[in-house]
């Protein structure tokens, strides 16, 4: 019989016992105790709201038969790596019901306590966090299961701010690991899905609840994380994973598979959070298109430093210049060949500053603020036609629109409802699409133009030739222009100019087969002006006709000249 110490000494147990169990209940709905070999040994809680199941019934299975195919590799990675005594911090997966469907999202987190030969205490939360929900519906790639690069800018946008208003310094690493493609493609398929998978799992445990880690373009990765993640010490682990495979792996790309990386603090308190994500946003734009150049990847801290601020405050700039319309416009002409009779103006941009426009417009698509600029620009031009025709002249006028404005639905609605009142003007404004950034979804970027010329604009192609993609934007884009970028033109007298040549002729006969107009720009002579004939390209721009001015310099047609109040193409004559 127990004495009365000891009878209080067990209801004290029992009382303490029951306190860590309320706890734990209180921050998980399921609780699973996992053996060192990946066995379920004890489950306790709402196992059939988690797993599809009743506790007893988790028991004796395999830990990572639970789950989803996407989040497995990433997760036994995970445990494989905790330390005795250590913790995962809560991460995001998605499980698999009992019947190999998709199951319940999960916020996971667990630990590895010393004496327990090596078990594993798992808890799993059902997440109802927006959030979470939104990081697993995100495109990811199939190699890594990291996140795709616009989905991770979303996704690492909305947990920057998040992370700001609460507090947390949260910090940006950028890792390019030259070689790696190289790499996987010389090895066999099982060892090279093997590696990627692991990189991918390394990469985004150290990210934010497992889900801020993106793959931004090929080898090149982005990770978003908290202040105690070290950069050096993630680029060390990544290229001990790459040594794994049998290949050298240093700092140095030529004496192996190159591993580098950047890191840049986006807390800094001089910052607001539209400040820090567009920075950030920036950042992980020019390191998509220009790599380890872009950032000095061995710089110091401090000039790493100094870039952020550089950036914060272009952007400071670039959001005064749209919002104030702080902005000018120049306009040059673009002339049909045969005749030299205006067809069009162009409306170019000039910024305050002096500043290259190409470069600012770069800045405005690496930030997500370029569907503002291309709308105020729109707003301008609107002016400009509506005084015209007020004063009794027509213009017509080209503005650009980048391809990420083309894409979104938002933009295109607040395109359509600068014209709302005045429909008429939509024969006046022609749109060029610019192919600075490429178009991501051309099933949306299709419909947009198909909605602009229903509506009575029509639309050109930029810059055709430049970037790989542009046969297949005239394959899935209905235009009415295809503008030949300048660099064939300026060959066109060359050395090796039969090579150009040929390859414009292809172009323009293309073109004319799709029954789509063709514009040449940089025309500087006239000679060039002649042999751009001679091919069949119908339209020309360049310093030949015209300069950018701030008024334009054709005489427009009035409105008394011509029936109908609009007027044909050709119809008005270069001043001379």
């Amino acid at each position: 019989m127990l004495s009365g110490e000891a009878r209080m000494g067990a209801k004290d147990m029992r009382a303490e016992r029951d306190r860590f169990v309320a706890f734990a209940f209180s921050a998980a709905d399921l609780m699973l105790e996992v053996s060192g070999d990946g066995l379920i040994t004890f489950a306790s809680g709402a196992a059939r709201l988690i797993a599809g199941c009743e506790a007893e019934g988790l028991v004796g299975q395999k830990f990572a038969e639970l789950i989803d195919d996407g989040d497995r590799h990433f997760l036994m990675n995970l445990l494989g790596g905790l330390a005795v005594g250590g913790r995962i911090e809560p991460v995001t997966v998605r499980l698999l019901q009992a019947d190999g469907t998709a199951g319940a999202i999960c916020i996971l987190g667990g630990c590895c306590l010393p004496r327990q030969d090596g078990r594993y205490y798992i808890t799993l939360s059902n997440a109802r966090l927006p959030l979470a929900e939104t990081a697993l519906a995100n495109k990811r790639d199939y190699q890594t299961g990291l996140l795709a690069a616009e989905d991770f800018e979303t996704l690492a946008g909305d947990r920057l701010k998040l992370a700001r208003e609460l507090g947390s310094e949260v910090k940006l690493t950028l890792i390019e690991i030259v070689g790696l493609k190289e790499l996987v493609d010389s090895l066999p398929p099982d060892e090279s899905e093997s590696l990627m998978g692991d990189v991918g799992a390394l990469i985004r445990a150290k990210s934010i609840s497992g889900d801020t880690a993106g793959l931004i373009d090929t080898e090149k990765y982005g990770i978003l994380h908290a202040n105690s993640i070290d950069q050096e010490a993630v680029a060390a682990q990544v290229r001990e994973l790459i040594k794994q495979s049998g290949v050298p792996a240093a700092e140095d790309a030529a004496k192996g598979v190159g591993v580098r990386g950047a890191t840049l603090d986006l807390h800094q308190k001089a910052m607001s959070d539209e400040d820090a994500a567009s920075a950030m946003a920036f950042a992980v734009d020019r390191f998509a298109s220009e790599g380890a150049a872009a950032f000095a990847l061995h710089s110091t801290e401090e000039s790493l430093k100094a870039l952020l601020q550089k950036t914060v405050s272009r952007v400071r700039a670039l959001r005064s210049a749209v919002s104030g319309r702080k902005f000018d416009l120049v306009f040059q002409p673009i002339v049909r060949l045969d005749t030299r009779t205006l067809h069009h103006y162009e409306a170019l941009s000039r910024f305050e500053d002096g500043g290259s426009p190409f470069e600012t417009i770069r800045l405005a698509e690496g930030v997500h603020m370029i569907g503002e600029f291309d709308l105020a620009v729109v707003h301008r031009v609107v002016e400009l036609l509506s005084e015209r025709r007020r004063q009794g002249e027509i213009l017509d006028v080209a503005v650009n629109l980048s391809g990420h404005s083309l894409e979104s639905s938002v933009f295109m609605a607040a395109l359509r409802e600068i014209l709302a009142d005045d429909p008429g003007l939509r024969k006046q404004l022609i749109f060029e699409i610019t192919e600075s950034t490429q178009i991501t979804n051309l099933v949306h970027a299709a419909n947009a133009v198909r909605q602009l010329r229903d509506d009575g604009h029509s639309v050109c192609l930029d810059d055709f030739g430049a970037g790989a993609a542009s046969f297949p934007y005239l394959q899935a884009l209905e235009v009415d222009y295809v503008k030949i970028d300048g660099a064939y033109v300026k060959a066109l007298q060359s050395a090796g100019q039969m090579r150009d040549q040929a390859i414009l002729k292809g172009m323009v006969w293309l073109c004319k087969e799709l029954g789509i107009g063709t514009v040449a720009e940089m025309v500087e002579t006239e000679d060039q002006a002649r042999l751009l004939l001679d091919f069949g390209i119908d339209y020309g721009q360049g310093y030949l006709f015209g300069y950018p001015e701030p008024v334009p310099q054709m005489e427009p047609l009035r409105l008394d000249d011509k029936p109908g109040n609009h007027r044909k193409p050709g119809d008005v004559k270069l001043k001379r």
